[in-house]
């Protein structure tokens, strides 16, 4: 009876002596570990994305509606385009894809998409830098 009071006491006394380690591994969360901009925020991207449009000289702008390329999909047989919208949403888009009536995403590269904007055909790259392709 002794020995299974001790082998008791021995019990409560080390599972109490193991919580203090269990509750010392929780980890804070530092501020310097958070990122210093929020990329889902909406507009957080607007600021260093590059221009989402150029001025060809004659005050007639570019636009992409918002649509901003994240990304490109390379692969052996598809590539895909992903364009973002402000609001975090985003949209994969394969080769010869029309976008809407006068946007058409024409070749996919791995470091820009051709795209054609009514009767002209534009290059933008990974800053969202859009650029006149002449011929």
């Amino acid at each position: 009876m002794n020995i299974k009071i001790s082998f008791i006491k021995l019990l409560i006394l080390s599972l109490l002596s193991i919580q203090p380690l269990i509750a010392e591994e929780k980890k804070s969360v530092l501020d310097e570990e958070l990122p210093a901009v929020n990329p889902f925020l909406s507009g957080a991207g607007a600021a260093g994305g590059g221009s989402s449009g150029i001025n060809n000289g004659t005050g007639n702008s570019i636009s992409l509606d918002n649509l901003k390329l994240s990304g490109i999909i390379f692969g052996e047989a598809k590539r895909y385009a992903i364009f973002s919208f402000p609001d975090g949403t985003t949209v994969r888009y394969g080769e010869d894809t029309i976008i809407r009536s006068d946007l058409m995403l024409l070749d996919i590269f791995i470091d820009r998409v051709y795209i054609k904007l009514g009767e002209q055909e534009y290059s933008v790259d990974m800053k969202n830098n859009i650029i006149k392709v002449e011929g």
